[in-house]
């Protein structure tokens, strides 16, 4: 199969992932993590991982899991988990995704040029970059289009550039001269000028105190505690977390020790 066909199967794919979980066909996706986590139950866990190395997908006992690298830039993990999730709903096998598979070019295999095309569609469909591009006009740039709408879908410039191409809204030509200013990092003084950038979600929280466990490991690891199963210093020990951290959480969801911990 081309690639533009490798493509389109990612694209259909992901509209029929968000319509399955009632994400529309349009909207920003407002927190990538409790889409996939909390809408599709696929457990995503963020945290350190080998330079280079951006996320890995798989199934253990039948249920689908994700690791996303938290210290790469923001919207490369929002890309990231978003890939991953792709080869999860395209039913990929187990794969390990290095930086230059998930944002690379020449010649990939067919699941990377699918998971891509999911990532994108999934992020910033292409109903709604039209939709966008109707309700805002036409910005004074194509620079300025191209950092609005990335603002807007939470994705990088670069993804934002290439969404409004396959909208057929950038030429090729066009686009050759808006990807060298990216590349050259112009677009970043434009969104400190016009006050774009900043947005808080899961991964942005994530950062600032990885790693990141599902909701569920951490319910199981509560429920543990309460039972007197295990002791926090074992939770801690068992997440490679430090105990305080295990405390702090516990303490927030009301979690009280069992006949084992001790009573500080």
């Amino acid at each position: 199969m081309s690639y533009v066909a490798e493509s389109e199967r990612g694209y259909q794919a992901a509209r029929d992932t968000r319509a399955r979980l009632g994400l529309g066909l349009e909207a920003p996706i407002v927190d990538a993590v409790q889409a996939v986590e909390d809408v599709a139950g696929i457990p995503v866990t963020v945290l350190e991982l080998p330079e280079g190395l951006a996320g890995l997908q798989g199934r253990q006992r039948g249920r689908g899991f994700i690791f996303v690298n938290g210290t790469e830039p923001l919207v490369r993990q929002r890309f990231t988990l978003a890939h991953e999730f792709g080869h999860v709903e395209l039913c990929h096998a187990g794969s390990v995704d290095y930086t230059s598979d998930v944002f690379g070019t020449g010649h990939r295999p067919p699941t990377e040029v699918q998971a891509d095309g999911f990532a994108a569609e999934f992020l910033a469909p292409a109903d709604g970059v039209r939709r966008w591009l109707s309700a805002v006009g036409e910005p004074p740039s194509a620079l300025e289009a191209v950092v609005r709408l990335a603002d807007y879908f939470h994705v990088s410039a670069e993804v934002a550039l290439y969404r409004l191409q396959a909208v057929r809204h950038l030429t090729k030509a066009k686009v050759r001269p808006i990807k060298a200013a990216i590349d050259d990092s112009e677009h970043i003084g434009l969104c400190q000028r016009l006050g774009l950038g900043d947005y808080a979600d899961t991964l942005t929280r994530a950062r600032q105190s990885l790693p990141r466990f599902p909701r569920a490991t951490m319910t199981d690891a509560a429920t543990a505690y309460e039972r007197g199963l295990l002791t926090v210093e074992q939770i801690a020990q068992l997440l490679g977390i430090d105990a305080v951290r295990v405390r702090a959480e516990f303490a927030k969801r009301g979690v009280t020790p069992g006949h084992h911990e001790p009573d500080y």
